[in-house]
């Protein structure tokens, strides 16, 4: 059972799989879990010390690593913040085992046509794949697409551009359920196009089904961890 092997209780897969953070299935009263999602999940919890990240402070991680100045911490909740970073040691499976609750996730078709129209559409924000190449990864994103976006646009998206739920679809969405606006507040403009920050594309690519996305995200995690420019002491600095 896929309780048994993450060593959870059954209704705590029951919270994972409604929110979209293990792939799923539903079919009638049962759920059908994606047996690679949940083995990846088995392998990043297993060692793994502490709870993830509430969203608000998985989303303030990737403000201050970027240099983006956050309101929604206290001095206190950020010194405890700096601290739990600094002693990461760069773990990819522990930054990408912190990093869950970001936001809520669903996979979709999408005509690879649609693509590029779909990025630039309003309230839609580039994540993992589609903002790698941004950060000088390397990737290409081809026929997929990866966004952030909330409720309500999520929902005029699916309705413009046709998308059907599909648990290996083309297209990964990331639903931010807050009226804070993290992916909002934290996003900057990189070549013409609204990126979410570094931090928050390397957890995308290391929950990525595809091995070179993986380590892609893992080069990435050492640059952001790594303490080589301003923005980045602000997290590290002492």
């Amino acid at each position: 059972m896929a309780a048994e092997r993450l060593g959870v209780r059954t209704s705590r897969v029951r919270s994972l799989l409604a929110s979209g953070r293990l792939a799923g299935r539903r079919v009638g009263s049962l759920w059908l879990v994606d047996d690679s999602d949940l083995e990846r999940r088995r392998i990043a919890v297993e060692g793994v010390r502490g709870r993830p990240l509430a969203t608000r402070v998985a989303w303030a991680s990737a403000a201050l690593f970027d240099g983006i100045d956050v309101g929604w911490l206290t001095s206190a909740e950020r010194a405890r913040l700096r601290a739990r970073w600094v002693n990461n040691n760069g773990d990819a499976q522990v930054c990408r085992w912190w990093m869950q609750s970001r936001a809520s996730v669903s996979r979709y078709r999408i005509g690879s046509g649609d693509i590029e129209e779909l990025l630039a559409s309003k309230g839609t924000i580039a994540g993992g794949i589609s903002a790698a190449s941004s950060y000088g990864t390397g990737l290409g994103h081809g026929a997929e697409a990866e966004i952030y976006a909330d409720q309500m646009t999520v929902r005029r998206l699916v309705d413009e551009f046709f998308l059907l739920p599909h648990p290996q679809g083309n297209l990964t969405v990331h639903e931010v359920r807050s009226e804070a606006g993290w992916h909002h507040e934290t996003s900057r403009v990189v070549n013409g196009l609204q990126v979410v920050p570094r931090l928050i594309v390397v957890a995308d690519l290391l929950d990525s089904d595809d091995t070179r996305s993986r380590s892609a995200g893992a080069s990435l995690l050492a640059d952001v961890l790594g303490g080589l420019g301003q923005h980045e002491r602000q997290l590290v600095a002492s």
